[in-house]
């Protein structure tokens, strides 16, 4: 139930499910073997589950493109057995031998927990088990009535606000789509940096909180407070659940920050872990900041395997690993409006080869870096780090639209290539000129991609301004190092060897941009023609949707011939 709840609400009535069921998973499996052992519960909730829903190619459903596939087949590669339970209430008996019950963002219009499932949840947990809950903002779908059932008795409680916080530092989109930095030392926050929720909620379990929304300053009593805030459900809205994202100034009411988004709780002999948001761990944010390792510590405490050796978080996920560094872009690659790049990055994660990540930090864990339109003043020391993974041999892609190339991202390509330069109308402009701005002229329509590095043939390339019109062209080349990538006679990308690895410069990035995505709930148009705003069937330009899949072609094909 989030800012995109209309959707889910038509494919929750349509249920169609993705083509990657597996029947073998929907049994009840008893633990056999050493495990660790998770019992799945899809009797109180089918939502995103990762047996239905997963992204991939073609899914633009709400479903599949935040479904938990990426997250359950880590741990499934990496020793952890599951059990998906669909048409069983959770039992005593059935928990037998398990180590962790995870529990999904539970909806209304399947069974509540009885008195009974209660009780067994209880002493699961009292017993040494542990409880992994997905919670959501306010009392959306009824979940929180739900849950607090076994996690009150347990000393959590999931409140029926919404967790906001302020952009830029803290957050994304709104005031829902939250960054959140504050943790406490724990081994549930082991590694993090940055953590994403998309419109989640907090909870309160009197001081087993380890996330934090910002501090609010001490004194604070203005609306908008500038800082986080607990935004209280409004009862009357049962379609999305929300509040009215203003703070009535009543704290007691609506609590200002620190807000707790994520509790690590003992209990008993057992472990509770409650998290404040479901899309965070979908396939297509699971990668964005921390959410990865949040999600792998929390079933490794659990499991009691945080002392292992290899901790899940360490493990590389599967397929080419590639990077979207954000603090030098503003995060662009998680706002799913303006003229950024959020359509860029979900799309990325439906090839099944690859694995996108929005990076907080430069660590040059990935085999490909990428920064997407440069707006943030880079440091040496950042600036460091990208040369280093070239000297790794690496390959590092930077992007700007060559009629809007900001300084920032002239400061880095002037450290990374400082003899490239664009020609426009015949007149040659190096780094230094191209500090002011330069008048592109535009060539109208869309020309076929040509590239002696991405398969591309039968693509045609072009941009987009906006809805109802037709796609376009900047009219500009450049002669530093190859052409990677041409439509017609006019350069969209150019690589050469640096440092030992190789860069790509998009001089034409529009077509990654959410403007030539389109809506990333919804499929992409042949026709390359974005319809209007009440056109709900397409969006976007499909063939700009198919080069970048030829993109990652090129890098997994790059990186397999490296191994």
């Amino acid at each position: 139930m989030k800012l995109m709840f209309r959707f889910s609400i038509v494919l929750a009535a349509l249920l169609v499910l993705s083509a990657c069921g597996d029947d073998s998973k929907n049994q009840f499996v008893k633990p056999d073997g050493p495990g660790p052992w998770v019992y799945v519960d899809v009797y109180h909730t089918t939502k995103q589950n990762p047996l239905d829903y997963r992204l991939e190619k073609g899914q633009f459903g709400y479903q599949g493109v935040f479904g938990f596939w990426r997250l359950f087949e880590h741990i499934e590669n990496n020793g952890y057995e599951t059990s998906y339970v669909r048409d069983l209430p959770i039992s005593r008996e059935r928990l037998d031998g398990f180590d962790v019950l995870f529990i999904n963002l539970v909806s209304s219009d399947l069974p509540d927990f009885s008195d009974d499932e209660v009780a067994a949840i209880i002493e699961f947990v009292e017993n040494g088990g542990g409880l992994f809950v997905i919670a959501d903002h306010t009392n959306v779908y009824r979940h929180a009535e739900r849950v607090n059932k076994f996690l009150v008795p347990m000393g959590v409680e999931v409140l029926y606000h919404i967790a906001t916080d302020q952009p830029p530092d803290y957050a994304i989109a709104g005031l829902g789509w939250i960054l959140v930095r504050d943790f406490v030392d724990h081994p549930v926050t082991e590694g993090l940096e940055m953590v994403s929720l998309q419109t989640g909620g907090p909870m309160d379990s009197r001081g087993s909180g380890v996330a934090f929304t910002s501090t609010c300053p001490e004194g604070t009593n203005s609306s908008p407070p500038g800082c986080s805030f607990a935004d209280l459900w409004d009862e009357e809205d049962q379609f999305g659940f929300y509040g009215d994202w203003t703070w009535n100034g009543d704290a007691d009411a609506e609590p200002l920050g620190p807000l707790e988004v994520v509790t690590a709780k003992q209990f008993g002999q057992g472990r509770i872990v409650v998290v404040g948001d479901q899309n965070m761990f979908g396939d297509s944010w699971l990668h964005w900041g921390s959410n990865f390792e949040l999600a792998v510590n929390g079933i490794e405490w659990l499991a009691n395997q945080e002392s292992t050796e290899r901790p899940l978080r360490t493990t590389r996920p599967f397929g080419v690993n590639i990077g979207m560094y954000q603090p030098a872009t503003r995060y662009n690659g998680g706002k799913f409006s303006g003229d950024s790049f959020f359509g860029f990055f979900v799309n990325a994660n439906r090839d099944l080869g690859v694995t996108m990540s929005g990076r907080e930090s430069l660590n040059q864990k990935d085999d490909v870096l990428i920064l997407t339109d440069v707006s943030a003043e880079m440091t040496e020391a950042e600036v460091n780090s990208v040369r280093q993974y070239l000297r790794d041999g690496k390959k590092v892609m930077v992007t700007f639209e060559a009629d809007e190339i900001r300084p920032q991202t002239i400061a880095l390509l002037k450290e990374l290539a400082p003899d490239f330069a664009l020609e426009v109308d015949g007149t040659t402009y190096d780094l230094d000129a191209l500090v002011e701005d330069v008048e592109v002229p535009r060539k109208e329509g869309k020309f076929p991609g040509t590239s002696d590095y991405l398969a591309i043939n039968g693509l045609n390339l072009a941009s987009f301004e906006g809805a109802n019109t037709e796609p376009y062209l900047l009219d500009v080349r450049s002669t530093w190092g190859d052409a990677f990538l041409q439509a017609g006679d006019t350069d969209l990308a150019r690589i050469k060897e640096v440092d030992g690895g190789e860069l790509v410069i998009f001089i034409q990035d529009g077509f990654f941009r959410n403007r030539t995505f389109g809506d990333y709930l919804r499929a992409p148009n042949s026709t390359g023609v974005i319809k209007g705003e009440d056109d709900r069937v397409a969006s976007g330009y499909n063939d700009a949707h198919s080069m970048q899949f030829r993109l990652l072609d090129w890098f997994k094909s790059e990186h397999a011939s490296e191994e």
